[in-house]
C-alpha cells in the first residue's frame, strides 16, 4: 500500500518513538486515519519495459559516467542478461561506437551500447540523456537516505545523501522491495544516480503525479 506523505512525516518525526513503534502509532492509533487509507483502493502500478535489451557479453560494467575511465558501479551476470534503459549518451569510444545507454534495471548506470543488442546504436525510440528532461523535485524525510543500484534495501548502496530535507530529481519510478507497506522506488538523476525509497520522500502518494514508470 501506497501511503501519504503526511503518513511518512507523522511515522519519521514522532517523537522519542523509534520508527517501528511510530508506524504502529500512526496506523492503529487513529481509527479514522486507518479508515479512510483501508477504504482507499489499492493502486497497482507494473514498471514499463519499453527499451529493455540483452547483454552480449558476460560480466558487462555498470559505470557511473558513460565513460570507461568511470567507476564501475555493477558488474552484469552472464551474456543474454536483460537490461532496462531510458537514455542514451555520447561518451568514450568502444570498439567505434561511443553511444552509452542509462541503465535503470538491474543496475543504475551507463553501460556501453557496443555490448547492448540494439541492432544499431542509438537505438530507435531511446531519448537523449537531458538534464532538462528532469524535472521532478522532492524532499527527503530522513537524514542520510541511502541511493542504491536497484530498488531494494538489500542492493547495494552508492552514497548516503544528506540531512532530512535535502533535494533529489526524480524521472521515473519502479516497483520494489515494500518499505513500510510502499513498494514504490524512484530513480533518481541529482544529486546522485540510483535508487530511493518513494516512503522516504516527500512526494504526496506513490507514485507521485507526473512520474512515468521506468
Amino acid at each position: 500500500m501506497a501511503l501519504p506523505t503526511g503518513i511518512k512525516r507523522l511515522a519519521l518525526v514522532a517523537a522519542g518513538m523509534p520508527l517501528v513503534a511510530a508506524m504502529a502509532t500512526v496506523m492503529f492509533a487513529s481509527p479514522s486515519l486507518a479508515a479512510s487509507q483501508s477504504a482507499k483502493a489499492v493502486l497497482t502500478v507494473q514498471a514499463s519495459a519499453d527499451h529493455v535489451y540483452s547483454t552480449l557479453a558476460h560480466g558487462l560494467r555498470v559505470r557511473k559516467a558513460p565513460t570507461t575511465a568511470a567507476p564501475t558501479v555493477a558488474v552484469l551476470g552472464p551474456a543474454g542478461t536483460e537490461v532496462t534503459v531510458n537514455c542514451f549518451a555520447l561518451g568514450s569510444s568502444v570498439f567505434g561506437d561511443s553511444v552509452w545507454y542509462h541503465s535503470v534495471k538491474p543496475a543504475s548506470g551507463f553501460v556501453a551500447g557496443f555490448y547492448l543488442n540494439t541492432g544499431r546504436d542509438p537505438a530507435a525510440g531511446v531519448p537523449a540523456c537531458s538534464r532538462h528532461r528532469h524535472r521532478h523535485v522532492f524532499h527527503t524525510l530522513a537524514h542520510g537516505l541511502r541511493v542504491r543500484t536497484a530498488p531494494r534495501t538489500t542492493a547495494t548502496t552508492i552514497v548516503r545523501l544528506g540531512p532530512a530535507g535535502t533535494k533529489v530529481a526524480v524521472n521515473c519510478f519502479v516497483v520494489g522491495k515494500p518499505v513500510f507497506g510502499d513498494s514504490v522506488w524512484y530513480h533518481i538523476v541529482r544529486p546522485a544516480r540510483g535508487f530511493v525509497a518513494g516512503f522516504y520522500l516527500d512526494t504526496g502518494h506513490d507514485p507521485a503525479a507526473g512520474i512515468r514508470p521506468c
